[in-house]
Protein backbone atom coordinates (compact mmCIF):
# COMPACT_ATOMS: atom_id res chain seq x y z
CA UNK A 1 0.00 0.00 0.00
CA UNK A 2 1.10 3.54 -0.68
CA UNK A 3 1.26 5.79 2.37
CA UNK A 4 -0.01 9.34 2.29
CA UNK A 5 2.57 12.02 1.60
CA UNK A 6 2.42 13.43 5.14
CA UNK A 7 3.00 10.01 6.64
CA UNK A 8 6.02 9.51 4.39
CA UNK A 9 7.46 12.82 5.60
CA UNK A 10 7.01 11.82 9.23
CA UNK A 11 8.58 8.44 8.59
CA UNK A 12 11.55 10.05 6.86
CA UNK A 13 12.09 12.43 9.78
CA UNK A 14 11.89 9.57 12.27
CA UNK A 15 14.35 7.51 10.26
CA UNK A 16 16.78 10.42 10.06
CA UNK A 17 16.60 10.90 13.83
CA UNK A 18 17.31 7.20 14.40
CA UNK A 19 20.31 7.29 12.08
CA UNK A 20 21.78 10.24 13.94
CA UNK A 21 21.47 8.40 17.25
CA UNK A 22 22.88 5.08 16.00
CA UNK A 23 26.48 3.94 16.61
CA UNK A 24 28.91 3.56 13.73
CA UNK A 25 27.65 1.52 10.81
CA UNK A 26 28.41 -2.20 10.68
CA UNK A 27 30.66 -1.62 7.68
CA UNK A 28 32.96 0.49 9.87
CA UNK A 29 33.29 -2.25 12.48
CA UNK A 30 36.32 -4.57 12.56
CA UNK A 31 36.17 -7.43 10.08
CA UNK A 32 36.16 -11.09 11.00
CA UNK A 33 38.14 -13.66 9.04
CA UNK A 34 37.09 -17.24 8.26
CA UNK A 35 38.90 -19.99 6.36
CA UNK A 36 36.96 -22.61 4.38
CA UNK A 37 38.13 -25.57 2.29
CA UNK A 38 36.08 -27.58 -0.20
CA UNK A 39 38.21 -28.79 -3.08
CA UNK A 40 39.28 -26.38 -5.79
CA UNK A 41 39.16 -22.83 -4.43
CA UNK A 42 38.58 -21.54 -7.97
CA UNK A 43 35.11 -23.05 -7.74
CA UNK A 44 34.38 -22.10 -4.13
CA UNK A 45 35.41 -18.44 -4.41
CA UNK A 46 32.56 -17.29 -6.72
CA UNK A 47 29.92 -18.80 -4.42
CA UNK A 48 31.18 -16.74 -1.48
CA UNK A 49 31.70 -13.66 -3.66
CA UNK A 50 28.02 -13.94 -4.59
CA UNK A 51 26.93 -13.12 -1.02
CA UNK A 52 28.73 -9.82 -0.67
CA UNK A 53 25.30 -8.26 -0.22
CA UNK A 54 25.06 -10.25 3.04
CA UNK A 55 28.31 -8.91 4.48
CA UNK A 56 31.27 -10.56 2.75
CA UNK A 57 33.90 -7.91 2.00
CA UNK A 58 36.72 -9.86 0.35
CA UNK A 59 37.74 -13.40 -0.54
CA UNK A 60 41.28 -14.64 -1.20
CA UNK A 61 42.31 -18.02 -2.59
CA UNK A 62 45.28 -19.74 -1.01
CA UNK A 63 46.22 -22.65 1.23
CA UNK A 64 46.86 -23.59 4.85
CA UNK A 65 49.93 -25.68 5.65
CA UNK A 66 51.38 -27.50 8.64
CA UNK A 67 53.77 -30.43 9.11
CA UNK A 68 54.06 -31.11 5.40
CA UNK A 69 50.31 -31.05 4.71
CA UNK A 70 48.86 -28.26 2.55
CA UNK A 71 45.11 -27.80 2.14
CA UNK A 72 43.61 -25.39 -0.43
CA UNK A 73 41.51 -22.82 1.40
CA UNK A 74 39.52 -19.67 0.87
CA UNK A 75 40.08 -16.73 3.19
CA UNK A 76 36.84 -14.83 3.79
CA UNK A 77 36.78 -11.35 5.31
CA UNK A 78 33.32 -10.34 6.42
CA UNK A 79 31.28 -8.07 8.69
CA UNK A 80 30.07 -10.27 11.57
CA UNK A 81 27.38 -7.76 12.59
CA UNK A 82 25.74 -8.32 9.20
CA UNK A 83 26.76 -11.90 8.55
CA UNK A 84 27.25 -14.06 11.65
CA UNK A 85 29.70 -16.94 11.36
CA UNK A 86 26.94 -19.58 11.48
CA UNK A 87 25.16 -17.90 8.57
CA UNK A 88 28.36 -17.96 6.55
CA UNK A 89 28.59 -21.67 7.29
CA UNK A 90 25.02 -22.09 6.06
CA UNK A 91 26.16 -20.87 2.65
CA UNK A 92 29.31 -23.01 2.76
CA UNK A 93 27.35 -26.21 3.50
CA UNK A 94 25.23 -25.53 0.42
CA UNK A 95 28.26 -25.12 -1.84
CA UNK A 96 30.00 -28.50 -1.54
CA UNK A 97 29.34 -32.20 -1.03
CA UNK A 98 29.78 -32.68 2.73
CA UNK A 99 29.71 -36.47 2.37
CA UNK A 100 32.81 -36.61 0.13
CA UNK A 101 35.93 -37.85 1.91
CA UNK A 102 39.39 -36.35 1.50
CA UNK A 103 40.34 -39.31 -0.72
CA UNK A 104 37.27 -38.90 -2.94
CA UNK A 105 37.51 -35.13 -3.27
CA UNK A 106 34.71 -32.91 -4.47
CA UNK A 107 32.77 -34.31 -7.45
CA UNK A 108 35.83 -36.01 -8.91
CA UNK A 109 37.50 -32.64 -9.42
CA UNK A 110 41.27 -32.66 -9.64
CA UNK A 111 43.89 -29.98 -9.95
CA UNK A 112 47.24 -30.79 -11.54
CA UNK A 113 46.15 -34.43 -11.54
CA UNK A 114 45.56 -34.57 -7.79
CA UNK A 115 42.54 -34.37 -5.50
CA UNK A 116 42.80 -30.89 -3.91
CA UNK A 117 42.17 -32.13 -0.36
CA UNK A 118 39.52 -32.47 2.34
CA UNK A 119 36.56 -30.20 2.98
CA UNK A 120 37.29 -28.32 6.20
CA UNK A 121 35.78 -25.61 8.36
CA UNK A 122 38.72 -23.93 10.10
CA UNK A 123 37.74 -22.72 13.56
CA UNK A 124 39.76 -19.92 15.16
CA UNK A 125 38.25 -20.36 18.63
CA UNK A 126 35.94 -22.52 20.73
CA UNK A 127 32.82 -20.61 19.68
CA UNK A 128 33.49 -21.17 15.96
CA UNK A 129 34.33 -24.80 16.59
CA UNK A 130 31.07 -25.30 18.47
CA UNK A 131 29.03 -23.59 15.73
CA UNK A 132 30.68 -25.70 13.03
CA UNK A 133 30.20 -28.97 14.91
CA UNK A 134 26.58 -28.13 15.66
CA UNK A 135 25.94 -27.38 11.99
CA UNK A 136 27.54 -30.67 11.00
CA UNK A 137 25.36 -32.59 13.48
CA UNK A 138 22.17 -30.90 12.26
CA UNK A 139 23.07 -31.60 8.66
CA UNK A 140 23.67 -35.26 9.47
CA UNK A 141 20.23 -35.42 11.11
CA UNK A 142 18.49 -33.57 8.28
CA UNK A 143 17.94 -36.65 6.13
CA UNK A 144 19.29 -34.95 3.01
CA UNK A 145 21.80 -37.71 2.35
CA UNK A 146 19.72 -40.86 2.47
CA UNK A 147 21.05 -43.35 -0.08
CA UNK A 148 18.13 -45.80 0.01
CA UNK A 149 15.82 -47.85 2.14
CA UNK A 150 17.42 -50.57 4.19
CA UNK A 151 15.84 -53.38 6.21
CA UNK A 152 16.26 -51.45 9.45
CA UNK A 153 15.68 -47.95 8.17
CA UNK A 154 17.36 -45.43 5.90
CA UNK A 155 21.02 -45.67 5.04
CA UNK A 156 22.46 -42.18 5.55
CA UNK A 157 25.90 -41.20 4.28
CA UNK A 158 28.03 -39.71 7.07
CA UNK A 159 29.13 -36.10 6.93
CA UNK A 160 32.82 -36.11 6.03
CA UNK A 161 33.50 -32.37 6.18
CA UNK A 162 36.02 -31.82 8.97
CA UNK A 163 36.15 -29.19 11.68
CA UNK A 164 39.75 -28.30 12.51
CA UNK A 165 41.29 -25.70 14.75
CA UNK A 166 43.28 -23.08 12.88
CA UNK A 167 46.05 -23.04 15.48
CA UNK A 168 49.48 -23.77 14.03
CA UNK A 169 48.43 -23.64 10.37
CA UNK A 170 50.22 -21.15 8.14
CA UNK A 171 48.30 -19.20 5.50
CA UNK A 172 49.80 -18.65 2.04
CA UNK A 173 48.05 -16.57 -0.62
CA UNK A 174 47.71 -18.09 -4.10
CA UNK A 175 49.24 -16.34 -7.15
CA UNK A 176 47.38 -13.40 -8.64
CA UNK A 177 46.21 -15.41 -11.66
CA UNK A 178 44.15 -17.66 -9.37
CA UNK A 179 42.39 -14.79 -7.61
CA UNK A 180 38.96 -14.33 -9.15
CA UNK A 181 39.90 -16.96 -11.75
CA UNK A 182 36.25 -17.53 -12.66
CA UNK A 183 35.90 -13.94 -13.88
CA UNK A 184 38.51 -14.26 -16.63
CA UNK A 185 37.90 -17.93 -17.47
CA UNK A 186 34.12 -18.05 -17.74
CA UNK A 187 33.92 -20.93 -20.23
CA UNK A 188 36.35 -23.18 -18.37
CA UNK A 189 34.70 -22.30 -15.07
CA UNK A 190 31.23 -23.31 -16.25
CA UNK A 191 32.57 -26.59 -17.60
CA UNK A 192 34.33 -27.42 -14.34
CA UNK A 193 31.16 -26.73 -12.36
CA UNK A 194 28.83 -29.06 -14.28
CA UNK A 195 28.94 -32.02 -11.88
CA UNK A 196 29.03 -29.76 -8.84
CA UNK A 197 26.01 -27.77 -9.98
CA UNK A 198 23.95 -30.89 -10.69
CA UNK A 199 24.59 -32.31 -7.23
CA UNK A 200 23.85 -29.01 -5.49
CA UNK A 201 20.68 -28.41 -7.48
CA UNK A 202 19.39 -31.92 -6.76
CA UNK A 203 20.26 -31.76 -3.07
CA UNK A 204 19.65 -28.17 -2.00
CA UNK A 205 16.83 -26.80 -4.19
CA UNK A 206 17.11 -23.84 -4.58
CA UNK A 207 20.77 -23.91 -3.60
CA UNK A 208 22.03 -20.59 -4.94
CA UNK A 209 22.09 -17.84 -2.35
CA UNK A 210 21.19 -15.37 -5.07
CA UNK A 211 17.96 -17.32 -5.66
CA UNK A 212 16.92 -17.19 -2.03
CA UNK A 213 18.25 -14.44 0.23
CA UNK A 214 17.46 -16.42 3.38
CA UNK A 215 20.23 -18.86 4.11
CA UNK A 216 18.95 -22.24 5.20
CA UNK A 217 19.39 -22.50 8.96
CA UNK A 218 19.13 -26.26 9.31
CA UNK A 219 22.86 -26.53 8.64
CA UNK A 220 23.88 -23.17 10.08
CA UNK A 221 22.62 -24.00 13.54
CA UNK A 222 20.16 -21.10 13.69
Amino acid sequence: RHCQFARRDLAALAAAAMLRSRPAAAEDAPLAVAYLSAGDTRLLQPAIDAIKYLGVVKTTAGSLARDGEAVPALKVEYVPQKLPFKKLLGVFWREHDPTATAEEGQFGETKDGRVPGPAVIWASDVAEQSAAERGRTLLQQSGLFRTGKEQFGDLVKPIATEVRRLDGWQWAEAPDELQGWYLSNEGAYKKLRLRRDKFLQDTFKPYKTTECRQVDESASGG
